[in-house]
């Protein structure tokens, strides 16, 4: 048995819209704060709690519509619905253990379909004089299946009996294991604990043994004096005869009381003395709360295993549920990074029981970038209605689109910070991600601060990713090399940008100057590169899509460009390209910084620019002849630098020459447009921002 599907109507943040959140058996609930994700996971708590308290519904729990207030509402409704599949069937197995119980509330769809169960929370809350309102609930199997309109005849009430077989354990961002072992009424070890079977051999040997440690206790000279002084004193206090014997003990004198007392304690170590579970770090308490409910379900693993061969002796009255789902708020908390890779194997472990199912938010990288995309479900705010949207992430199919859905799905979980963040500026490679930080922190401060997130996965494949960001509704631009005379350059790169925004649904073969041909687009990439006006007009048209380019050739060349003097200035004296000229008839090596600084003419060093204009260009680019003289000459520092050194570390060196000031004033002009996009895009952020707010003061 496994939760398949769990669908919210105007619960909380989940509005109007049926959200309908497909499960795992092991699922992330990822987004920013105030998105859903606890929400969701008490809407699980709601339904299937072992804590009574914890399914009653208050005013609270209904969906306050945006621009309604509180006083306004007559009445509202909701519903929360589990939908549950039974895998052992499916498998060819029997299903004897959770099958019956439900049987008879089962729903095909087809005849030879897999029955599934439809467990559904219904409540009406309605204005009364009561500040709480008037709050009616039931719980039903719906008995149609999915699609049909559900009606009276098709409702039919759960069993609290029948519905305890799925349990619910909600575990908190604050976990405290110490309260789960003294054993307060209704948490799991006071369950198991309380329902072992004590044989009445047992029950008398310990009776007998309390008793004895009591009178021992007793004949201490100091604890007669205290045990003599209450029971006077309170006689003078009261007369009731139910209470007037007051007497010190050290121990009950059952068996019951005794397992109230029980707790784990960890034997001494180097230190010589036993540490308690208070003694440890809230990180090692954490963890040892998610390792007690590991255990809770070995135990009851081993519990069924009892049960299902039948021994005489049976060591525990109890009857364990047919599916846990785990329900865990930010495993991370308190964990140091060196644990994150157990924690998440150990996770993995509990859902892969056969009784267990897990369900986590997180806003970890560390641990989100350890499960696969699929497991994820992305939490956002829509910020028209101020309402949760839950969303699958969307990769290439597995089968038509292998090589692509292996490259998108490793990619995204090499840079998970994407899911959090307000702007995502895709570039693509490491110098975007040094560059663009550095560019935005210039003027706006810390990227970070912003909600930015600079993901190099701009340039293969960049369709899917912009798919993937449009889907989850997270704002994204992107900055691309133009790459002019280069193999696939120039018009053949703003051919396959209008090609992929295509694919994504935009019409885009419309333009200021009529409408492109389908054999004119066909034809683009074999368009006259030296119409150096129709491709800027081609580059701007793009901007207006936020698809940027560094121009003419790529960021680092862009950035030389600019700044080549400070990145030359990093050089030492013995440092840069040099070359070896004749002269006299005598061979000299001679630097090109100290060429470029005569005005004389070399033969040697027009000979090596041309080669390092080819080497910029790449095999099969072009000669250089739509660039500049001066560019192609920029080009033996470009070899120099990020060809042959690498270019992180000459950016970063480069940077710490350059003041915020400075870079302001005479960043590239891209630069300042992509900076406008992106303040444009956080702006409009911002409202989202709002809505969350006031979602929490609802």
């Amino acid at each position: 048995m496994r939760l398949l599907k769990l669908k919210l109507h105007n619960y909380r943040c989940f509005g109007n819209n049926e959200q309908i959140i497909p499960l795992d058996n092991i699922t992330s609930f990822i987004g920013n704060n105030s998105s859903g994700k606890t929400t969701a996971l008490l809407a699980l708590n709601c339904l299937f709690s072992n804590n009574s308290s914890d399914r009653i519904l208050k005013r609270s729990d209904f969906h306050l519509p945006k621009d309604m207030k509180p006083e306004d509402l007559e009445v509202q409704e909701l519903y929360i619905e589990a939908v549950f599949t039974f895998d052992e069937l499916e498998n060819g197995e029997d299903g004897t253990s959770s099958v019956p119980t439900f049987f008879k509330s089962l729903v095909v769809d087809s005849p030879d379909g897999i029955p599934y169960l439809r467990v559904r929370l219904e409540a009406t809350w309605e204005k009364s004089s009561n500040v709480e309102g008037a709050i009616e609930s039931r719980i039903y199997y719906i008995t149609c299946p999915e699609g049909e309109k559900i009606t009276e005849e098709f409702k039919s009430s759960a069993n609290r009996k029948d519905l305890d077989r799925i349990r619910v354990i909600y575990i908190p961002a604050v976990r405290d294991p110490s309260k789960q072992l003294k054993n307060a009424s209704g948490t799991m070890m006071h369950q198991i604990m309380n329902s072992i079977n004590w044989s009445t051999t047992t029950q008398e040997k310990i009776k007998t043994k309390i008793q004895e440690l009591n009178e021992q206790f007793l004949e201490e000279k100091g604890v007669s004096i205290i045990g003599t002084s209450i029971h006077t004193q309170w006689e003078s206090y009261d007369s009731d005869t139910r209470y007037s014997n007051a007497q010190l003990r050290f121990n009950s004198t059952d068996i019951d009381s005794s397992i109230k007392k029980s707790e784990v304690v960890f034997l001494p170590t180097v230190t010589g003395k036993e540490c308690k579970i208070e003694d440890m770090s809230d990180g090692l308490r954490s963890l040892f709360y998610i390792s007690l409910v590991d255990s809770i379900l070995d135990v009851e693993s081993k519990i069924q295993q009892e049960i299902d061969t039948d021994y005489e002796h049976i060591s525990f009255n109890h009857k364990p549920p047919i599916l846990t789902i785990i329900a865990l708020e930010e495993p991370e908390n308190h964990i140091a990074p060196h644990l994150i890779g157990q924690l998440t194997t150990n996770l993995k472990k509990i859902a892969s029981k056969s009784n267990a199912q897990t369900v986590f938010t997180s806003h970890s990288t560390a641990i989100i970038k350890r499960f696969d995309p699929e497991k994820l479900r992305y939490f956002r705010l829509d910020v028209n209605d101020c309402t949760t949207r839950v969303r699958s992430i969307t990769l290439p199919d597995k089968e038509k689109l292998a090589d692509q859905y292996k490259f998108i799905k490793e990619a995204i979980k090499a840079y998970p910070e994407l899911y959090f963040a307000k702007l995502v500026v895709l570039g693509e490679g490491d110098s975007e991600e040094i560059i663009l930080p550095k560019v935005w922190n210039a003027k706006n401060g810390d990227v970070d601060t912003s909600g930015i997130s600079v993901v190099p996965l701009g340039g293969r494949h960049v369709n899917h990713f912009w798919r993937l960001l449009n889907d989850l509704n997270i704002p994204y631009i992107t900055l691309l090399d133009l790459d002019k005379e280069r193999e696939g350059g120039g018009w053949g790169r703003i051919k396959y940008v209008l090609e992929q925004l295509i694919q994504n649904g935009y019409e885009l073969l419309q333009t200021d100057t009529g409408v492109l041909s389908d054999t004119a687009f066909s034809e683009m990439h074999n368009w006259d590169v030296n119409n150096s006006e129709l491709l800027q007009s081609w580059i701007n048209y793009l901007e207006k899509y936020n698809v940027f380019f560094s121009t003419p050739l790529d960021i680092d060349f862009l950035m030389l460009e600019c700044y080549g003097d400070i990145y030359k200035s990093l050089l030492g004296e013995k440092e840069g390209p040099r070359l070896m000229i004749m002269e006299n008839g005598q061979k000299y090596q001679k630097y090109i910084k100290d060429i470029e600084n005569t005005e004389k003419t070399y033969s040697e060093y027009c000979v090596r620019v041309a080669d390092d204009v080819r080497h910029a260009l790449k095999e099969c680019g072009g000669d250089g002849k739509t660039y500049s003289e001066e560019q192609k000459r920029l080009m033996v520092w470009y070899t120099y630098f990020f060809l042959n050194r690498g270019k992180p570390s000459t950016h970063i060196e480069a940077f710490s020459q350059i003041s915020n000031e400075m870079l302001v004033s005479t960043m590239p002009p891209v630069f300042r447009r992509l900076i406008f996009a992106a303040e444009k895009a956080l702006k409009e952020e911002s409202n989202e921002d709002c809505c969350a707010r006031k979602m929490d003061t609802v």
